[in-house]
């Protein structure tokens, strides 16, 4: 186990490397660790920006129309986890951590809508870390099937009456391999041949 540590606060999670293959279907990630009991933990996953779509529906009338919005600079994967509790509205008065992270700089309806979307994707979390004696807490979430391969940073924050004493950061490496890695390769480096080799398949099957 790899070991954050941040003055009195110990942190690790259960694996820094994920591997997708063709038979990926999530994975399961254990945060796990000890703080000072005068201290909060505030934990946040942010995965590499990418470019994505936003679509909303707007009243235009009596009918209503999706309205699609080309975003870019959008975390492939979001995750809050604080110990004690702290709510969204909570955290954006601790400017030092919005200010690192867009998706929550502000109290916008546009950042409401792109962390609803992520969520309904599972890509998006806001959780309490789970506490036991000893000033130990842990949380278990998933990385979904439809992570994108990358890596996902992870800070750690230290807080005392809402001021960050200490901070770390390390990351998580999401990574494609075998079938699934070299057919991507091969649509973006030889697209013609890639779809060949589909319709080769369809007609095989």
């Amino acid at each position: 186990l790899i070991v954050f540590n941040v003055q009195s606060a110990n942190f690790t999670l259960d694996t820094f490397n994920i591997e997708i293959n063709s038979s990926f279907l999530g994975k399961e990630v254990l945060i796990f660790g000890q703080k000072d009991e005068d201290k909060e933990i505030i934990v946040i996953f942010e995965g590499e920006k990418q470019k994505a779509k936003l679509s909303t529906k707007i009243k235009n009338g009596l009918f209503w129309t999706n309205n699609t919005q080309e975003l870019s600079d959008i975390p492939s994967f979001f995750g809050i986890f604080t110990t004690p509790k702290k709510t969204l509205n909570e955290i954006f008065l601790i400017s030092k951590i919005t200010n690192n992270h867009s998706l929550i700089s502000n109290f916008s309806e546009k950042l409401y809508q792109i962390r609803k979307a992520l969520k309904a994707k599972g890509l998006y979390y806001e959780e309490e870390l789970e506490e036991t004696e000893g000033n130990l807490f842990y949380k278990k979430f998933e990385i979904p099937d439809n992570i994108s391969e990358g890596d996902i940073k992870i800070h750690l924050y230290e807080v005392f009456n809402e001021e960050i004493i200490s901070s770390k950061e390390k990351k998580m490496t999401i990574q494609k391999k075998g079938l699934t890695s070299n057919l991507e390769r091969l649509l973006s480096e030889q697209s013609f041949f890639y779809v060949f080799i589909l319709i080769v398949f369809s007609i095989a099957f």
